[in-house]
């Protein structure tokens, strides 16, 4: 056996031989050789490895449209591949960076995507299927970076994002851009002016761009789309749809279709259609059924913020939906109050804006909102200031029931409470969202706020949802938050599911804890309201723990005293 010490392998590792690796090579692996540089398909077939979720470590075994577009992507000088989700497109890839590099002397191989995490990630897995290659079938290894590695056949493979300057000055003969539909069209564009160029100049250079469908406002749609109807375009394109996977059959569509919620997500990004995009979050038949709903509040509090249009109801129950803000005169703290009795008619209660309260006075107004309506599961959005607002209601006010999800630490003794919004979390709680509202219509709106806001809601071309620019969507956030009740994932904690509808989700719910919710009169606080049908001759009351002296009631008893109450 070889000394991995000997100066034969690059830092000792037994998988990366240098340039002083001496390997025998018999008639047969010189064979290998050939066929392997020649054949892509053999290539990734004998000598590829995966790593498979459920079978660890093993070979690849290529289905037809995988090879398919293997074999396009060595044959063609410029290729596009439409895709639908979870097909490969990331091991493709990385089976074509790694044969181009292995066979093909001095290319200067650029992987391209929208975020560093994501490229090195990508990259990471081209690292190890050249290590897990036989010492004889690979070059040697000059330089081996977490971002990079050059072999001593004169190939390099880097990474880099999209920025205008990230190939400005560099040699490139093959680009590689992953998930080009998704990355923001100002940078994208920015970055094709840059390299572009450079691959066009040199007649061998090669571009292959992948992604899934996002809308058509956005340069992987402009390219593929030309590719398809101009004759000619330079551009040879590709699809490969969620059915041509094998094992994914009409029962695998409909459980994906509903666990995504959208009809609209699952054709765009399984079916491979162009879903326009910038569309507005609502449809016009549920905008048009919302409007006759939309009525003047019940009841309206501190001065305006606090709008209640139905009363709290024992008999009931309720989420609430939180979204914090600094309180600086931008953007708005919201408390979306939604009634939740019946999954199908989910009703909007009470609504509290503001965009100029603190975070630690908006903590005492969720409290005091939330008491009204019998302390339901609140959902509360954790990031930035948002965490001063859970943290005081979990730990000084000793409130139970707020939601810890998104987070590493949610199922951990020590775990952090509140929402965690990222991509993924967003994503998933506005598809919720959309399910119930525009797929169901269960959503019964009062406040004309809410609604406008919905109505500037819309999808951008990197596939996120937000407020156009210049508009809020502080109301549609909270509104989110609090529908993600209705989630399965949340749901089957808090609540006992009587029964799912066709989809899975929850149709008759009922809290663990019903019947022991209490609930507080909204008004009682306000001498205004409160007051208003009540006896004259009623004083407030003061109770608490009290071994029947004045002196272990403390400072505060005295002070409730001169304010008027009467101790019980």
């Amino acid at each position: 056996m070889a000394d991995k010490n000997d100066g034969s392998y690059y830092m000792g590792n037994e998988n990366l031989p240098n340039r002083n690796w001496k390997g025998e090579y018999t008639p047969e692996k010189i064979k290998e050789l050939k066929e392997a540089k020649k054949n892509i398909l053999k290539f990734a077939e004998r000598y590829f490895y995966i790593v498979s979720l459920d079978h660890g470590k093993q070979k690849i075994k290529l289905y037809p449209a995988q090879k398919a577009a293997l074999r396009d992507m060595r044959d063609e000088r410029f290729y596009i591949l439409l895709a639908s989700r979870q097909i490969g497109k990331s091991t493709l890839m990385t089976i074509y960076l790694l044969w181009q590099a292995c066979f093909n002397k001095d290319q200067r191989i650029l992987l391209v995507a929208n975020k560093e995490a994501t490229a090195i990630e990508i990259f990471s897995r081209v690292r190890m299927a050249y290590e897990e290659l036989p010492n004889w079938l690979k070059p040697p290894v000059k330089e081996y970076a977490k971002t990079s590695m050059t072999l001593e056949n004169g190939s390099r493979i880097g990474i880099t994002t999209t920025t205008g300057t990230a190939a400005r000055g560099q040699s490139v003969n093959c680009l590689v851009i992953d998930e080009m539909a998704f990355i923001e069209p100002h940078l994208v564009e920015e970055f094709w002016k840059s390299v572009y160029p450079i691959i066009s100049s040199s007649k061998k250079s090669k571009a292959f761009i992948c992604s899934t469908a996002n809308g058509t406002q956005n340069l992987f749609y402009k390219i593929y789309n030309d590719a398809e109807t101009n004759p000619d375009s330079v551009w040879n394109r590709g699809k490969i749809m969620w059915n041509e996977v094998p094992g994914r059959d009409e029962k695998w569509a409909a459980e994906t279709r509903a666990s995504i919620g959208s009809d609209e997500a699952w054709r765009q990004e399984f079916c491979c259609e162009w879903i326009n995009s910038g569309e507005s979050s609502l449809d016009d038949e549920l905008y048009e059924k919302m409007e006759k709903t939309i009525c003047e509040p019940k009841v309206i509090l501190d001065d305006g913020a606090y709008k209640i249009w139905e009363d709290p109801d024992e008999s009931r129950f309720y989420a609430a939906g939180i979204d914090t803000a600094e309180g600086v005169g931008k953007d708005s703290s919201v408390i979306q109050v939604l009634d939740i009795t019946d999954p199908a008619e989910v009703r909007q209660v009470a609504v509290y804006r503001n965009n100029k309260i603190s975070p630690l006075e908006f903590s005492n107004k969720v409290y005091q909102v939330l008491r009204n309506y019998g302390s339901p599961l609140a959902l509360i959005e954790r990031n930035n200031c948002g965490a001063q607002v859970v943290d005081r209601l979990v730990f000084d006010m000793g409130y139970p029931k707020v939601v810890s999800y998104g987070n590493r630490q949610a199922h951990r003794k020590n775990r952090m409470y509140g929402m965690i919004a990222h991509t993924n979390t967003k994503h998933k709680g506005v598809m919720n969202m959309r399910y119930w509202m525009n797929d169901l219509q269960s959503i019964v709106m009062h406040d004309a706020d809410t609604l406008e806001e919905f109505k500037d809601f819309v999808r951008y071309p990197n596939g996120t949802w937000k407020a156009q620019k210049g508009r809020h969507d502080d109301l549609v956030m909270a509104m989110m938050y609090g529908y993600y009740v209705l989630d399965n994932d949340i749901c089957e904690q808090y609540f006992e599911i009587i029964e799912k509808d066709d989809t899975g989700r929850p149709k008759v719910i009922e809290p663990m804890d019903f019947g022991v919710q209490m609930f507080e009169d909204p008004t009682s606080i306000y001498s205004n309201e409160n007051m208003a049908g009540a006896s004259p001759d009623l004083n407030p009351v003061y109770w608490g723990m009290s071994d029947g002296t004045d002196d272990d009631m403390g400072d505060d008893y005295y002070d409730l005293l001169e304010a008027g109450f009467t101790p019980l």
